[in-house]
């Protein structure tokens, strides 16, 4: 009966009684209550239903920055004004902003206020342990005095292993203090998105292995200053040369291959710019690390290293430099990391290559992949509290600072929303680093707190990726000229003996987020309670 009524229907009454009971199952999930989570849509939601199902394949991102061409500048005052209604005036200027070149000798350690105008978020540091060495090394390279080079090491996830963020910081720094050159890279390059701005790599990455300290697979913890220890196979060659084009990076006067030594070490041979090749062999009585220096006329150059002979030779990367005084920025992204992953590096080891680096700060800048895990805010307090220990060590001449994670969001019910794990992180963080010595800089505040990946990722042009976890090349640049504003801000009070910021000070905007927990669509920078629970699965 029931079949013979169906064929009877025109194809237009069968979809007219199709969608009648799909409406009047729709409508059964607002009356009957056990249904209500299978709402299609509830009052002061984003969105069209349906409509945004189909959205969302728009929005497949492009990994940490790479794949999408979104480096444009608000170049009208209209663009302009339109990205500040969307993410505020102070984020909104920090795009395409240019630093202030580096001042006469005569000038040398005047910072003008107006380099850091509109500053909302400093660094904070309680007990000015964390940014003293590191001021104290950037006053002599800003009097020019012979030698005296500013070393950071920046060691973080995926946003910096980009270096978006890191390459802006380290060019408007040597722009303002000198180039003192690229700084570190691997040897050969590591897991996509690892890249290097201002520098020249090439190799043959079907000739190299790796051991990644994310992944733990020495067992003896040796991965060398960036995280990554680069077997040579027979074949195995890489090149490393300065910038071809650029306001910094296109000179170097000596180049640095870190190694490693060892009683099965084989050789390598290195040239410079084409000229006779040099052999070099890691065999030692025991497992140690090594150095081999390249020195040349400051000038353009490029150094080639290959495997010879013999048994393994594993790098741990190359150092370009210059000896004049000036800033070196290390950039050393390790994809996939969560911030107890450093903890797999042997301690004596990681020591000497930060000794033997001759660090003055390093940075650490993680918290992103450990937004997935669910954690308690206790736990990331202790994990973050060994990583500084384990990477300090106790010296008064390092200086450190916690550089807090990007927004962390995900679509709920079709809005973008932070991840509450984020607030309990970015707590950890401070605490671990305040209770560590260390100092302390909010990027999530700086970029507006709740919410600001939603904010981020509407503006035009856009700033984030459609992953809600990485910002675009854009959205990167943004965040680099905050961070350069922060220090700059910082070493003022430095210069004119302030006393250290207090962690109640930290210059971010008060809340403008509404008590009910709906976006109000304006930035924000509210802290939202460290007691949120985390409903996010673990992963591992």
């Amino acid at each position: 009966m029931l079949k013979r009524i169906s064929t009877q229907l025109t194809p237009l009454q069968h979809l007219m009684t199709v969608t009648f009971f799909m409406l009047v199952a729709c409508a059964m999930t607002y009356v009957i209550p056990p249904m209500h989570e299978l709402r299609p849509w509830i009052p002061g939601e984003e969105g069209v239903p349906v409509v945004r199902l189909f959205k969302q394949w728009a929005e497949i991102p492009a990994f940490a920055g790479h794949g999408g061409s979104y480096r444009t500048t608000a170049t009208t005052d209209k663009a302009s004004e339109r990205l500040a209604d969307a993410v505020g005036e102070n984020v909104a200027a920090n795009l395409g902003r240019k630093p202030v070149i580096k001042p006469p000798p005569d000038d040398a350690l005047r910072i003008d206020p107006a380099e850091y105008d509109g500053i909302s978020v400093r660094i904070e540091d309680p007990t000015g342990r964390g940014m003293r060495p590191f001021y104290e090394a950037l006053e002599k390279t800003a009097r020019g005095e012979e030698g005296a080079i500013t070393r950071i090491a920046h060691y973080g996830d995926s946003s910096i292993a980009t270096d978006l963020i890191t390459s802006t910081v380290r060019e408007n720094l040597q722009a303002r203090f000198g180039d003192a050159g690229h700084g570190f890279v691997l040897a050969a390059k590591g897991y996509i998105p690892y890249k290097h701005r201002g520098v020249w790599q090439s190799s043959n990455p079907d000739s190299w292995e790796t051991r990644e300290v994310v992944r733990r697979q020495d067992r003896d913890g040796r991965y060398g200053y960036g995280g990554v220890q680069s077997r040579a196979m027979p074949g195995a060659w890489a090149r490393v040369a300065t910038a071809k084009r650029g306001d910094v990076g296109t000179r170097a006067s000596r180049f640095d291959i870190y190694y490693e030594e060892q009683p099965r070490g084989g050789q390598f041979s290195v040239r410079l710019d084409g000229e006779k090749r040099q052999t070099v062999s890691t065999k030692a009585d025991t497992r140690g690390d090594g150095v081999y220096t390249v020195e040349a006329p400051d000038g353009p150059h490029m150094i080639e290293f290959r495997y010879k002979r013999g048994g393994p030779v594993d790098f741990y990367g190359v150092v370009i430099e210059r000896d004049v005084p000036g800033v070196v920025y290390d950039s050393l992204g390790l994809v996939g990391a969560r911030a107890n992953r450093l903890l797999n590096f042997d301690a004596a080891h990681i020591e000497s290559q930060l000794l033997r680096r001759k660090v003055n700060l390093i940075v650490l800048g993680f918290g992103g992949n450990e937004a997935s895990d669910d954690r308690t805010e206790d736990e990331f307090y202790e994990d973050y509290l060994a990583v500084l220990e384990r990477m300090r060590q106790g010296r008064d001449d390092l200086g450190c600072l916690v550089f807090s994670p990007l927004d962390q969001a995900h679509r709920e019910r079709g809005r973008i929303r932070t991840l509450p794990t984020l607030p309990l992180i970015i707590e950890a963080q401070r605490r671990a680093a305040f209770d560590a010595g260390c100092a302390f800089y909010d990027t999530w505040q700086a970029m507006g707190g709740e919410n600001a990946m939603r904010r981020w990722y509407k503006a035009r042009p856009r700033l984030a990726m459609g992953d809600f976890r990485h910002a675009t090349p854009a959205g990167y640049e943004i965040i680099g000229n905050m961070f350069y504003e922060a220090i700059l801000a910082g070493f003022a009070d430095y210069l004119a003996g302030d006393s250290p910021s207090d962690p109640g000070s930290s210059g971010a905007p008060a809340s403008t987020g509404s008590s009910d927990g709906v976006d109000s669509g304006v930035p924000d920078s509210g802290m939202p309670s460290s007691n949120a629970d985390s409903n996010t699965s673990p992963k591992r």
